[in-house]
């Protein structure tokens, strides 16, 4: 959780969010295991750019027990935050390429805007964002495929009297290149116009508003959030699919934290069958979210998390109650719909180590467990991560096991399953799939972040009999068990799928606002049933800049 001690400066604070996939919560999860912020959690993300401030403020505190590259980071956030730490240096911070910024300015450090506009009362920051992405693999699965993708796009965000947020990013982008390679980028897969529409070009875009009323603030939009605590994914909310148009109510009283989201989702592309037909259009997929979370003994971090996916022509009132136990309201609507509970816990038993674990229950029968029946469906994950292994400095490591029972996520009604599209709202895993993570990561400077990591995955998947029927293990998402599937599931059942991967990246900024990444990873498959093995080789190098 984030303490509620952090410094409030509200009379400077922006109350928009700072993007998921900002740096920032990397370095704060860090110091959070490291002791230096005590009960930091990056569980649910974003956060509020006036929180994150109070946070690195909380650090700057304790600049004594950083690093020399913790020190580099945390000057390089100071500048990006400047308004909300001290809005005196905010112009010596900054740089806006139409506020007057000169040639040295673009190769400085200072943080870098096409635009910005601040008073007493509302601020706007224009942001370019642009990425050119190459991607080229090697090996028995593809041959030798080649793609390249160009995004470009923009950014703007402001505060208004230091109460009301507002955010509104778009980027398109083309391809380059081999489309079947380039979808194994999930984003692209995520984007209609370039998978369903066959397009070689794609967009995003996302947008919200934000009030900030103290201890409770309202939010509307679409955005991306994770929830989870897994470092390879996230169990109960990811960010895998595409974004999700929400409202979402969110209450803080001292150590505790309230939230309520109700949002709206894609259906799947292709209907699937199931013993309940779906409803017809102009059914709609919804999803809603309760989630109580509290720190206690000053080493433990706790969250309880309840979901519901169904599909209605209009949102379901009962859905829409913030403080109505959803299990109980959906079996008051004649149990139709797919109800899941999440617990997440966060152990800070010393300085330099934090243990983890999330629990996700998609259906559970207490008088059928331990009898294999099919729906007593369950995910979990916990792992272990210790800052400065070996004694060596900026060093840290992650151990993390994941593991999702047949029929997670899926559903026995058509269209119910815990999915946005065709993708998974919670961890990239299929379910009746496990993994194994092993990752280490150095950042010698405030500049440099290299990476390397193993994983062993095994999945147990569906397959076609010798009469073409799809024999249903429970490793589908979008198949949920049928009347006719087996009563009882057993793990990794079906065509047996493993990989071992060997992954190594670095990332590069030379200048704040523009970075290089480049990474490898050799991949080793092998298939059950007489389906051989496949070795291959995946290169990606991509140039990023948020100007």
């Amino acid at each position: 959780m984030v303490l509620a001690s952090a410094p409030d400066r509200r009379a400077a604070a922006q109350v928009e969010n700072v993007p998921v996939s900002n740096q920032v919560y990397e370095f704060l999860d860090r110091l959070g295991v490291r002791g230096i912020l005590p009960l930091y959690s990056n569980t649910m993300i974003p956060l509020s750019r006036a929180t994150v401030a109070g946070l690195l403020l909380e650090a700057g505190a304790k600049r004594d027990d950083l690093s020399d590259a913790e020190i580099g980071y945390l000057e390089k956030f100071k500048r990006e935050f400047a308004r909300e730490l001290d809005r005196g240096n905010e112009v010596v911070s900054s740089a806006g390429l139409f506020n007057g910024a000169s040639p040295g300015d673009l190769s400085s450090d200072r943080e870098k805007y096409l635009y910005f506009y601040t008073d007493s009362a509302a601020s706007l920051y224009l942001e370019f964002l642009g990425s050119l992405e190459h991607r080229m693999g090697k090996g028995d699965s593809h041959g030798s495929p080649h793609a390249t993708f160009e995004t470009h796009g923009f950014r703007a965000r402001g505060t208004i009297r230091g109460k009301v947020g507002y955010f509104a990013q778009v980027a398109n982008g083309t391809l380059f290149g081999n489309r079947e390679f380039a979808l194994s980028d999930p984003r692209l897969r995520s984007s209609v116009k370039f998978n369903e529409l066959n397009s070689p070009y794609f967009d995003f875009a996302e947008a919200y508003i934000r009030a900030d009323l103290s201890w409770f603030n309202v939010e509307f939009g679409r955005e991306f959030y994770r929830l989870g605590t897994g470092y390879s994914g996230r169990l109960i909310f990811s960010d895998d699919g595409p974004a999700t148009d929400f409202l979402k109510l969110d209450a803080r009283y001292g150590a505790v934290r309230y939230i309520f989201v109700h949002g709206a989702i894609l259906r799947e592309s292709v209907p699937v069958s199931g013993p309940f037909v779906r409803l017809n259009d102009p059914a709609h997929k919804y999803y809603a979210l309760h989630r109580l979370e509290f720190s206690a003994f000053g080493i433990l971090n706790a969250g309880f998390s309840e979901m519901v996916i169904y599909e209605r022509p209009s949102p379901e009132f009962a859905y829409l109650n913030p403080f109505l136990f959803l299990k109980s309201a959906e079996h008051s609507l004649r149990d139709r719909d797919n109800t899941l509970l999440g617990l997440d816990l966060e152990l800070y038993p010393r300085p330099g180590t934090k243990l983890y674990g999330s629990l996700l229950v998609d259906d559970v029968d207490f008088s059928k467990l331990g009898t294999g029946w099919w729906g007593n469906e369950f995910g979990w994950q916990g792992g272990a991560v210790v800052s400065n292994v070996a004694g060596v400095n900026d060093l840290d490591a992650v151990v993390e096991y994941t593991r999702i029972e047949p029929y997670v996520y899926s559903h026995r009604t058509a269209g119910n399953a815990y999915t946005n599209g065709d993708f998974s709202l919670g961890h990239h895993l299929a379910p009746n799939s496990d993994e194994w993570l092993i990752q280490v990561v150095l950042r010698p400077s405030s500049r440099w972040r290299c990476v390397a990591g193993f994983r062993r995955t095994r999945h147990g998947e569906n397959y076609r009999d010798g009469s073409g029927a799809i024999v249903n293990v429970g490793g589908d998402v979008l198949l949920g068990h049928r009347d006719a599937d087996p009563p009882t599931a057993r793990f990794l059942a079906g065509l047996r799928v493993e990989m071992t991967s060997l992954e190594a990246g670095l990332r590069f900024e030379p200048v704040t606002n523009l970075m290089v990444f480049g990474s490898y990873e050799y991949r080793r498959s092998t298939f059950g049933m007489g389906g051989g093995a496949a070795s291959d080789h995946f290169y990606i190098v991509k140039t990023l800049l948020e100007f």
